[in-house]
């Protein structure tokens, strides 16, 4: 193979790409979120569309602060581009385009790095596995930083093995240079792995050559890869010139993110007592990240290491950028999401793809190939048992919804789990010494699979209906739409901690409140005396909300409110909120006999039947 050359088989590179993105496109009209993370990421790209304002993510008119604004630009974009006023579905998937674009760049660069590392089928088998893999196309579904960031930080790892190979000049350090910049816009200085795996790679490979310490290795690197440092350094230079332009006295963006990285830091127990009360978890989260090829790749990782040659190899800087990414899920992220495993996937793939096809058939191959293959397969097995036990099906590798049809969903589910272990299993042991024939029944099995899985989660039927059963925001939408006159001028108040539970109401709430004249929907802490006293004077509203924080009253919330009459308002409140307003009320019965209360049922983000009330003042 000729490394300098980046594409020697266009055509295959070519259909790659499109089976990539017509497969990343299933599943993504959904007229639903996959979690609770999606309706904050779309609803902020929404209002800067609205707003104008595509410096300041917002969510609910106050500053949206935990992750860097590219994800909520790239939505912008292509919302502006498409417009709204579409239904539910299509909407959500115009809203999802940049995932399903992070996803195909991902797939793309996988195919790019192991083509220069195994070889053309090397390449191919790699990206398209990937592509195929539940962790990655589900959590590519989601319109989150997670697969944008992954996509970004890909490629960057594509244009630095490109330099170790001996490609030193400016485009692949400008090209790793920006690929980190996006990075950087979407998880901050996190994206930084793939620098730091290259300066190891590199340090390791001097020592290696010229025969010296470690200790005096690393300093004669650091000389020679100046160029690459001070780039890499430079690609944060985009978003630290963004905090700065937007972040404001009540706008501290840099503030709110590490706020953030310290809750993800932060252990509520002792750590070791944290990490054996989360065993149960981390096995659940192994077996889906490491399904199908994690597995293997984890074996090749050892085959590599044993090694001295393949240590010092171009292979050895996946290996550190991998240990990069790993340390940081273990320190940072505290392993607590399948999610932050995302960039170590492509890495996986394309070692246990180049292992599996080039690894000489030696007995301890044979023995950890098969050990290999048993657990790949038991995997399927377990899934298709626990949903047929339960009845629910998990639409984001975590939260689990009830499957609607037993006979119809559950049961093809369960028999096509058990037919992809079979198949798996059988491949594995008889046609390991013919291994792109074992790749291409993994990838064939596995992409029969899906539609069973997506026959059996949530989607509306023939009549428009999602099933299992409808969606509590869209129910509070269709309730205020019906209950509510259209001339009546409104300030709608979610209190805070509903709409963090479920911010898919916004999303849900924003368009039909908007049909209602001048009507406004927004968020405040809940007190029970501050909702009574908005509940009877809407313009208490933007009083309230200066004395709440410093700084509230340089949101765009807060210059709404003060400069906007509203002549009545309508509060949503959870179960427990209405107990403790009730309980404050010196006359309860006078205050019921002048209120209408309305509970609105429906299915949560945890995919639970949940309640919320929509309060209002009678007409007099």
């Amino acid at each position: 193979m000729d490394s300098k050359s980046t594409f020697q088989q266009p055509l295959a590179f070519t259909c790659l790409i499109i089976f990539a993105f017509c497969f990343a496109c299933i599943g993504e009209w959904r007229p639903f979120f996959f979690d609770i993370d999606e309706p904050k990421y779309i609803t902020a790209a929404m209002e800067m569309v609205r707003s104008g304002d595509w410096l300041h993510p917002m969510f609910g008119g106050l500053p949206r602060m935990q992750k860097p604004p590219l994800p909520y630009w790239l939505t912008a974009a292509v919302i502006d581009l498409f417009g709204t006023g579409f239904s539910t579905g299509t909407q959500l998937f115009i809203a999802r385009i940049p995932a399903m674009l992070g996803s195909v760049m991902a797939v793309a660069a996988t195919y790019l790095i192991g083509r220069r590392l195994g070889g053309e089928k090397c390449g191919l088998f790699a990206g398209l596995l990937l592509a195929v893999a539940p962790p990655f196309k589900i959590e590519g579904m989601l319109l989150k930083a997670d697969i944008i960031y992954t996509a970004a930080v890909t490629w960057s790892s594509f244009f630095y093995l490109r330099r170790l190979q001996g490609q030193r000049g400016l485009f692949n350090l400008s090209g790793a240079s920006v690929a980190l910049a996006l990075g950087v816009l979407s998880k901050g200085p996190f994206a930084l792995p793939p620098l730091a795996g290259y300066l190891m790679a590199e340090t390791f490979r001097n020592k290696s050559r010229r025969e010296i310490p470690f200790y005096r290795a690393i300093p004669e690197t650091l000389k020679k890869e100046a160029a690459p440092i001070l780039l890499g350094l430079t690609a944060c230079l985009p978003f630290i010139l963004w905090l700065a332009a937007a972040s404001s006295s009540g706008m501290d963006y840099l503030s709110g993110m590490l706020n953030d990285v310290s809750q993800n830091t932060t252990y509520k127990t002792p750590v070791l007592l944290h990490h054996l009360q989360s065993i149960g978890f981390y096995l659940y989260d192994a077996g889906i990240v490491f399904f199908p090829l994690g597995i293997f790749g984890l074996c090749a990782v050892y085959f590599l290491l044993r090694n001295k040659e393949d240590r010092n190899g171009d292979t050895s800087y996946l290996l550190w950028s991998g240990l990069f990414y790993l340390l940081l899920n273990m320190f940072v992220f505290r392993l607590r999401a399948h999610r932050y495993f995302l960039p170590l996937m492509p890495i996986l793939s394309i070692i246990a793809v180049d292992w599996i096809l080039t690894a000489k058939r030696e007995g301890l191959f044979k023995k950890m190939f098969s050990v290999c293959t048993v657990l790949v397969a038991l995997i399927p097995t377990a899934i298709g048992a626990i949903v047929l036990y339960s009845g629910k099906i998990s639409v984001n590798l975590w939260r689990n919804a009830q499957i609607s049809d037993f006979q119809t969903q559950a049961v093809p589910f369960a028999i096509a789990a058990f037919a992809l272990s079979l198949t798996l299993g059988l491949a594995g042991l008889k046609l390991y010494k013919k291994p792109a024939k074992f790749l291409a029944i993994a990838f064939g099995g596995m992409l029969l699979f899906y539609p069973f899985y997506f026959n059996a989660t949530p989607d509306v039927d023939t009549n428009g209906q999602l099933k299992p059963d409808t969606l509590l925001a869209k129910n509070m939408a269709d309730t205020i739409d019906k209950s509510i006159a259209t001339q009546d001028n409104y300030i709608f108040i979610a209190s805070r901690r509903s709409l963090r539970i479920h911010p898919e109401l916004h999303f849900f709430l924003h368009n039909t409140i908007n049909r209602k004249g001048k009507s406004y929907l927004t968020t405040l802490p809940f007190q029970t005396h501050h909702f009574t006293r908005i509940l009877k004077d809407p313009a208490s509203a933007s009083s309230i909300l200066r004395t709440e924080k410093n700084g509230n009253i340089q949101t765009p919330l807060y210059g709404f409110l003060n400069t906007n009459k509203f002549e009545k308002t309508a509060l949503i409140l959870n179960n427990i909120e209405v107990s403790l307003l009730y309980r404050s009320l010196p006359s309860l019965n006078t205050f019921k006999s002048k209120t209408e209360f309305v509970a609105v049922k429906g299915l949560g983000h945890e995919w639970k039947n949940e309640i919320l009330y929509l309060i209002t003042l009678k007409n007099n």
